[in-house]
Formats: C-alpha cells, sequence, structure tokens
C-alpha cells in the first residue's frame, strides 16, 4: 500500500508531461537544468529493481517520448539519465523515478565523466 504522504502517488491530470500504461512524467519541481522530467510508476514501489519487468520496460519507453519533449522545447545538447535507489544512493522519496534531465553546452565548466562527478573518487 502507497504512503499517504507519496508525492509521486495519484498525480494532478495538468502535472502529467507524458504517460503510458504504466508510468507517467512531469516536471520535476527542482530542476537541475531547464526542461528536467521525472518518469515515475503509477504502482507505488520504492526503487527500480522492484518493478516488475513490463514497468521497467515502460519507463524506459517513456524516457524516450519524453526526451522528444525535451528536444521540441528546449533543445539540448545531451542528457544525463539517472535513478537513485536507496537513501545511500541519495534518493529522497521512496517511490520509483528516473531522472531525466538535459544538458547544455557550457552548462558546467568540465562535463567529462557525467554522473560520475556526484561520487567522489575512493582508492
Amino acid at each position: 500500500m502507497a504512503p499517504v504522504n507519496c508525492p509521486f502517488c495519484n498525480p494532478v491530470a495538468e502535472d502529467i508531461v507524458a504517460l503510458n500504461e504504466l508510468c507517467y512524467a512531469r516536471w520535476d519541481i527542482s530542476p537541475v537544468s531547464r526542461g528536467h522530467l521525472l518518469v515515475i510508476p503509477f504502482r507505488h514501489e520504492p526503487d527500480f529493481f522492484s518493478l516488475t519487468t513490463l514497468e521497467k520496460q515502460a519507463l524506459l519507453a517513456l524516457v524516450d517520448v519524453c526526451k522528444e519533449v525535451i528536444e521540441e522545447q528546449f533543445h539540448p545538447a545531451g542528457y544525463n539519465i539517472g535513478i537513485n535507489a536507496g537513501k545511500a544512493a541519495g534518493q529522497t522519496v521512496m517511490h520509483c523515478h528516473c531522472h531525466l534531465i538535459p544538458r547544455y553546452a557550457g552548462d558546467v565548466r568540465d562535463p567529462r565523466g557525467g554522473i560520475r562527478g556526484v561520487v567522489p573518487y575512493q582508492q
């Protein structure tokens, strides 16, 4: 059963940017960049590894649709796609969601390493 206070359960229709049978997308309320979208399964599950195979496929299919939405409106130069699974990975809302983050030339000094930059290097 989904928690009463989950911000991703029961989305408001006007917040939905795109959807399919098992997932929906909405703009991130704290975007990393212009056009940052979240792709969210309707069913409340804590992380990607808890989803069914069909839900995983639906999530990835909707990422493709969302890329087209972002392309039309924002014309980014690249993307980061990420899913945080668990508190140690930085997940703060325990309802699976995928970040589709558009990237723009010059948005950071040196983009090499992409998402690897969020974890400090350790030997």
